[in-house]
């Protein structure tokens, strides 16, 4: 397990060389880097910077960080190192203030996602392995998915009202979404194949994911209700996965071959206009953008 989640985690490797993107243009960049001790520390990169702050420093793994809609807190994810346990925590974006919100010593959580207003935190909990939400304080926390099966990454429709999933309910990873009070949980994607990672878009109209139907790593989008899903990287040859948006309509996707290093690339929300973007730092896998209200 700790394998997988350490797959899925942001680390910065060097400065890039040259890129097609402006990064002045990009915003605040949420990721996990190598910290303290051989751990995992939180870091942001600020739109233009020459280099990033970080806002974590323990001997724990700190990892998995999502912006609060106002850009003021960041939760992540914490637990000690070479263990699958691990708690849901939020800070000030200038690193203060820290707080456990959930303090599950026998539980594994992870993937922290603010809703649209702020009030509420989404996230998985082994607990069942579903999809929980607590208040952003971390009080009232509750089950949502109840289902047999391993249910993660929660991405909130921007208006509130639903939530999309990744999904191994049947027997592989599907994108499933339901109400924001568990009800009606649908599957999106009936496809033989992998499919993870949802990433509802700015404007509500698509949900991003990553497939492996067309034989690697893709990154499709589709409507909300499951329909027009479409390959928008189709490189055989290379990998696309971890979809993002930017607050602008951007998609952003990682993108890698069996040598070199992992690429951030940004294209329009019809795959168009691919371009690698321009950090100090390049992220791998799990990333955050801060939000445009922040």
């Amino acid at each position: 397990m700790r394998t997988l989640l350490l797959a899925l985690i942001i680390v910065a490797l060097g400065v890039l060389s040259a890129a097609a993107a402006n990064p002045n243009d990009l915003p605040a960049l949420a990721y996990a880097s190598d910290g303290v001790g051989g751990g995992l520390d939180v870091y942001v990169l600020q739109s233009g910077a020459a280099e990033p702050r970080r806002l974590t420093a323990t001997t724990l793994d700190d990892f998995s960080p999502s912006w609060a809609p106002d850009g003021r807190r960041v939760a992540y994810r914490v637990n000690p190192r070479r263990s699958d346990v691990g708690d849901i925590w939020v800070m000030r974006t200038d690193g203060r203030g820290k707080r456990n919100l959930t303090r599950s010593p026998r539980v594994a959580e992870w993937s922290p996602a603010w809703s649209p207003d702020g009030r509420q935190i989404a996230y998985y909990s082994s607990l069942g392995m579903d999809v929980w939400v607590m208040r952003a304080d971390g009080t009232r926390r509750r089950n949502l998915t109840r289902r047999a099966g391993l249910d993660e990454y929660p991405s909130w429709s921007p208006d509130g009202q639903r939530l999309a999933f990744g999904s191994h309910r049947d027997g592989q990873f599907e994108i499933y979404a339901m109400r924001a009070d568990g009800s009606r949980q649908v599957n999106l994607t009936r496809n033989a194949a992998h499919d993870q990672w949802p990433a509802w878009s700015p404007d509500r109209r698509l949900i991003a994911f990553m497939s492996e139907r067309d034989g690697s790593p893709d990154v499709f989008v589709m409507e909300p209700d499951g329909s027009n899903q479409r390959n928008l990287t189709g490189t055989p040859e290379l990998e696309e996965s971890h979809p993002a948006w930017l607050p602008d309509g951007r998609l952003t996707f990682t993108r890698h071959g069996e040598t070199g290093p992992i690429e951030v690339w940004a294209a329009g929300a019809d795959g168009r206009d691919a371009e690698k973007l321009g950090l100090a730092v390049e992220p791998v896998f799990v990333y955050a953008w801060k939000p445009a209200a922040g």
